[in-house]
């Protein structure tokens, strides 16, 4: 199986603006309303665990205490001490709500999933377990499973009176839980009337206004979508440029001239803002525009000269025309500013084996086998990283050590949309016309923009001219 991908879709640009499929947002949808397990990017507060529940509470340091206790891996002390508290203050989430929290700021997904089982059976009327495990199977793609948690947590919460806070955020939560639901099963109506029950008691809330724009549109209403995605930027003037939200869903629905459209009105809305000039580099970079591309790249490096997403881009484009010099500037320079940025290494790898000197032929293979290291056991860049390193190798004239690596990408089904061309190239090279022939007409059908799509049409051009074994 190829597994499509966007050239930069295995890190997020600098802006972290840019919005990818529908189906991408899809699976994005339950971050905006549902609770996620939080990662150990900060510290965890007593605000973190408490915030939901009072809004200025005298236990707030002996909430710190246990954590404290926690990171400091003394689990039954900090168990202990949120036992105390919520003994001594009910309108307090359970003790294990606020234990999985922590386990979840670390990343401890399994702990954090045990400490909600436990609570479910110590405080079966309380809906906040079965929110976050519904969440849970929700970011697992366990649809059905996650739509039963949210509709008891919505059930539990009708009787919920011992906290007025918090039963407003259960309300709020379990609305767009259900919401993600019916949107990931693409029922629009249904999608819409938790989403307007959960501006009812948030009307203030951009993500779901964007929520609520994304389903109207699906509806046919697009203009009243246009409106909400205007009302989250008042909300949030962070927040994506309206016309973008509107390019990519027409995107989406394959009325790419309408997309279009929408791409320059945002551009034109906002020349200066280097999130939508990004957003419209990589709308016309996906559509295989390199010059709109390379263009408003550079608008947004005239911004901001150290913006790391348009380095990227830009970067990007040199390499898909070929332009190895230039392509080598731009990654070089994203790399020097984000050493740990794995389309800038992985991208620059694949630039420097290009090199006509030895020396940057060596750094590809050097950064290329860094990369597998790093992210041996990542399941979203390792097998970019291992394709990579094969070519890399089989471009060099190391051809056992490529082949063992694309079988191992291969065996695992997870072949990049690069990996594909890489692939057929090394089939063709041994006589395997036929099934390179059948790899390329595959990714080139299901494909409009991948970095090597420019040689993979070549080589295809050049296999159709081999006659098929009989």
């Amino acid at each position: 199986m190829i597994r499509h991908r966007h050239p930069l879709a295995s890190g997020r640009l600098a802006s972290g603006q840019a919005v990818g499929t529908l189906a991408a947002a899809l699976c994005l949808v339950a971050a905006l309303g549902v609770v996620q397990p939080a990662r150990a990017q900060t510290a965890p507060t007593a605000q973190m665990l408490i915030g939901k529940a009072v809004s200025d509470d005298d236990q707030a340091g002996e909430v710190t205490n246990a954590i404290n206790r926690f990171l400091a891996s003394d689990i039954d002390g900090a168990s202990a001490i949120l036992e105390r508290v919520k003994s001594n203050n009910a309108k307090l989430p359970p003790p294990g709500v606020m234990m999985s929290m922590l386990w979840m700021n670390v990343n401890r997904v399994a702990e954090a999933r045990s400490a909600l089982e436990e609570t479910v059976n110590k405080f079966p009327a309380d809906p906040e377990p079965f929110l976050m495990l519904g969440d849970l199977a929700f970011q697992d793609r366990r649809i059905t499973e996650s739509s039963l948690l949210f509709n008891k947590a919505a059930d539990l919460t009708k009787s919920f009176m011992e906290n007025p806070k918090r039963k407003r955020d259960f309300e709020i939560r379990s609305n767009a839980g259900l919401a993600a639901v019916a949107e990931a099963r693409r029922q629009w109506d249904v999608a819409r009337k938790h989403i307007e029950a959960w501006m009812a008691l948030d009307p203030d809330n951009a993500s779901a206004r964007q929520r609520l724009g994304i389903v109207l549109f699906q509806l046919g209403e697009e203009e009243k979508a246009l409106e909400q995605f205007r009302e989250s930027k008042k909300l949030d003037p962070k927040s994506l440029q309206p016309e973008l939200w509107m390019a990519r869903l027409y995107s989406d629905a394959k009325k790419r001239d309408v997309a279009r459209k929408q791409i320059e009105a945002a551009v034109k809305a906002a020349p200066k803002d280097v999130g939508v000039l990004l957003g419209a580099a990589e709308w016309f970079l996906a559509q295989n525009d390199l010059e709109a591309a390379k263009a408003n790249a550079d608008a947004a490096l005239a911004v901001d000269e150290k913006n790391l997403g348009a380095k990227l881009i830009r970067g990007t484009v040199a390499r898909v025309s070929r332009d190895y010099r230039a392509a080598e500037k731009y990654l070089n320079d994203a790399h020097v500013q984000s050493p740990g940025n794995f389309p800038a290494s992985n991208s620059l790898a694949l630039v420097l084996v290009e090199s006509e000197e030895k020396e940057g032929r060596q750094r590809a293979v050097e950064m290329a086998e860094a990369n597998v290291a790093m992210y041996r056991d990542n399941s979203t860049v390792g097998p970019n990283a291992l394709t990579t390193l094969a070519w890399i190798y089989y471009r060099l004239g190391r051809r056992e050590d490529a082949e063992k690596l694309f079988a191992r990408v291969t065996q695992s089904n997870t072949l990049p949309t690069d990996g594909a061309y890489y692939l057929a190239r090394v089939l063709a090279d041994r006589g395997d016309a036929d099934k390179a022939r059948s790899i390329l007409e595959q990714v080139l059908a299901g494909e409009p923009f991948f970095a090597t799509r420019a040689d993979a049409v070549d080589l295809l051009e050049k296999l159709k001219s081999t006659p098929p074994k009989k």
